[in-house]
């Protein structure tokens, strides 16, 4: 018997595939961690991305 996703679980492994895709680690439901400068010693927290935060050290929460 195969286990079928609703809708929102498929956008929600979508997405989580998406940010990974693009360098983002999944920390747990709805947390990604980017790591844009290892350097740094400061991680920002942040409910919305763009593009041009690219460079910094984040936590997404969505």
């Amino acid at each position: 018997m195969e286990s079928v996703l609703s809708a929102e679980q498929l956008e929600a492994e979508l997405a989580q595939i998406q940010a990974e895709a693009i360098g983002w680690q999944a920390l747990g439901d709805g947390a990604y961690l980017h790591a844009g400068d290892p350097d740094a010693q400061v991680i920002d927290i942040v409910g919305v991305v763009s593009a041009d935060m690219a460079d910094l050290n984040l936590v997404w929460l969505t």
